[in-house]
């Protein structure tokens, strides 16, 4: 058979002797029970906000991205329509160079006879 553990408030291990045992029961007062529900509110509280908060720093972040995504395709566009503009410039210098006349040997004049 097993020995059941005791905790007494004596210092003493006296065989025999009578013994106070600590209480096992908890008494909980007005004051306490306040005292638990304002901590618990306040654990909660806290809780909550830093929930809160962090949501908020999220949602800050995904506007900064979504703004900084906003510009670069701005920009993006910006480039092409210079892109294209310079390719149209560089194929009006290259027609330019091509020559399409052609030169004159004699020039003829409306209503001059002499030429016939």
């Amino acid at each position: 058979m097993g020995r059941s553990f005791v905790i007494t408030k004596s210092n003493s291990i006296e065989l025999g002797r009578k013994k106070k045992t600590v209480s096992r029961s908890i008494t909980i007062g007005p004051n306490a029970i306040k005292f638990i529900t304002l901590t618990v509110i306040a654990v909660l509280a806290v809780v909550y906000l830093s929930q809160s908060t962090a949501g908020a720093g999220r949602s800050v972040n995904l506007r900064e991205i979504q703004d900084s995504k906003d510009n670069l395709m701005l920009e993006k566009e910006r480039l092409e329509a210079e892109q294209t503009r310079l390719k149209a410039l560089k194929e009006i210098d290259g027609g330019i160079k091509k020559q399409v006349m052609e030169p004159v040997d004699s020039v003829g004049h409306i209503g001059d006879t002499s030429a016939q």
